[in-house]
Parts: structure tokens; sequence; C-alpha cells
């Protein structure tokens, strides 16, 4: 045998998951250091008044002091690289983990909250989430689409060209049904591969809040809405739920191919950035210190808060509850 039939063998074993065979880690892993705190990203409306007005105060911040108008720069430069292939889950938490930095420089309380569209999915434009306590709703189609209540009410940014934030629901005025728990629950119990959990949830879930909302995050600069940091919140909550399903055969697992057709290994450089793939495997270890209101961390701490009734929910029928959601 070749040697490099050896060594591709080998780079393939690192990322190749046989059914019932746990998938090793690199040596390197191993010095990825445990976090030594861990914060909770919690269902955005599920946040105190006083969890929300800290996020919203340094989101603020961030907007005047040109953070977001950078991270709209950034996505579109590497969507090529990080959209419809294995890096999509590794290259989006790597931005939300440094976004929620870049927040923590202004009040280090702060933590991102998601937005759990399932909960919505029968009539997404009346979700508390659109609504104007929280990211505001559809553009005014008689000033350009800008979006007129909420956080965003009155953002403005410089890239690609100076504009207001904007929001065009389905195109138009409206927007249909998103897609219901059942649909993701099937798909976090049926994908046994990285890669077809990959491709499923980017090509569903993922896809439909970009399309149907419209405006800019349709766009690739998607990140100045804000909509975009909670979406993938809940994008990466369901990664994270889907490797805590089998974590010793999940927590490494990462198989596919890149854009250029290449296999993905462990030890791959992600875009933009010298981190590694195995260096965002693992919540509550290197940069990512965090866990999900809906799943027990990488210390073992519980953080189930699913049993937690939202007031905000109470009344809106035929959604369910969050303890029956993904």
């Amino acid at each position: 045998m070749k040697l490099g039939s050896i060594v591709a063998g080998l780079a393939l074993a690192l990322t190749y998951h046989a059914a019932g065979q746990p998938v090793p880690p690199p040596d390197a892993a191993a010095a990825v250091p445990k976090c030594t705190s861990i914060s909770v990203r919690k269902e955005i409306r599920s946040l105190s008044a006083a969890e929300w007005a800290a996020y919203n105060s340094a989101l603020q911040k961030a907007v005047a002091d040109g953070w977001i108008n950078w991270f709209g720069f950034l996505h579109e430069k590497i969507e090529r690289v990080i959209h419809g292939n294995s890096m999509f889950f590794l290259a989006h938490r790597n931005l939300m983990a440094d976004y929620e930095a870049i927040l923590r420089g202004y009040d280090p309380t702060v933590v991102l909250p998601y937005w759990n569209t399932m909960l919505d999915f029968q009539s997404p434009p009346s979700s508390l989430a659109l609504g104007d306590s929280f990211f505001g709703g559809n553009g005014d189609a008689a000033n350009g689409g800008c979006v007129p209540n909420g956080i965003a009410n009155g953002w403005n940014f410089t890239y690609p060209k100076p504009h207001c934030l904007t929001r065009i629901y389905g195109q138009g005025m409206s927007i249909s049904s998103w897609y219901p728990p059942e649909f993701v629950t099937s798909i976090l119990q049926t994908s046994k591969t990285y890669s077809e959990f990959r491709k499923r949830l980017e090509g569903s879930l993922h896809g439909i809040v970009h399309l149907s909302l419209g405006g800019d995050i349709r766009t690739m600069h998607s990140p100045l809405d804000p909509v975009f940091w909670s979406l993938h919140g809940n994008i990466d909550r369901l990664y994270a739920q889907w490797q805590a399903a089998d974590p010793d055969n999940r927590d490494f697992m990462y198989d596919g191919t890149y854009k250029d057709g290449t296999n993905v290994t462990l030890n791959d450089p992600i875009a933009y950035t010298s981190v590694r793939a195995y260096e965002l495997m693992r919540l509550g270890y290197g940069k990512l210190c965090y866990t999900y209101d809906t799943i027990v961390n990488a210390n073992g701490n519980a953080a189930d808060l699913l049993s937690k009734k939202l007031d905000t929910r109470e009344g809106q029928d035929g959604k369910g509850s969050q303890a029956t959601t993904p």
C-alpha cells in the first residue's frame, strides 16, 4: 500500500463514524482546557427583564461601534466555505462565540439568547420574538423595508452600502408556516452521521427562517439582523443536543467534505481563524464556556429548564409547551 493511501486512511479514521464505535479525538484535544465557569444560553422569552436589558444594551453599543457591521462583512466574505458543507456548524459556532465575547466587552454578564422557532411554526409573524419588546417585525414597505420597531428600530449600516436594517416578510407581507417540532425531532432521532444531520438541519429549519423573513437576513451579510444570532443559537443548540444524545460517538464526529470536495478532518482550521475543528466540538471547553437550557453541559452540570413555563407563552393556542419541543 502506498504511503499516501495510508495517510489518507488515518485522516479518514479521525472523522469516520462506524456504528457503535466511539469517534477518537486527536491527541491535541486533551490540551483544550475545561472551562472554569459555564453560562447558560436561554430561550429569548425565558430571559428575565434584567438579562434582556443587559443583552440589548451591549448589542446597541456593538452596533454603534461598528462591530455588527463588521460581522456582516466577515460572514459575506467567507460564506462560500461555511455553507452547504461540513464546516457549517463549527464555523457558525465559532462566530457566535466571538460575537458573544464582543458583547461581554461591554457587559461581562451578557449571554446570547436563542430563539426556538419551532414554538412559533404555525404563525411566525405573531411570535413575541418579532414583537416590539424583542427583534421587531416586518419592515416598512413605504420606507424601503426599514424595520420600524423593536430593538433594531433605527439601525443603520455602511456595509455593503449605507442602508437601514431591512426585513421583507416572504418578499411581501406574510410568512407561511415553518417546520414543526415533530419534524425537527425526527431529524434529531434519525440522523446517524454529522454530515447527514448538518445537511438536513441547514437545509430546513435554518434556511426557511433566513428566506421567509427577507431583507438583510436573506443576504450573506445576514448578521446585521439581530435575529441572525438567536436563530443560529437555536441551530447550535440542536447540534449540541444531537451530540449529547450519544456523546461517545458524536462529541468528535466530523465527517463529510468541504466545498472543494476534500474530506474533512478534526485538525482542519475553521474559516478566517487558526482555530481547529476539534477545539469547537465540545461545549464547556476552550472558548465554548456555555451550555443550553435544554441539555446537560460538558462539565456534567444539569441545566435542564424545560419544565419552566414561559409566562409570555400563556394563551397562545396550538403550539404546545416548551417541554414538548426539541
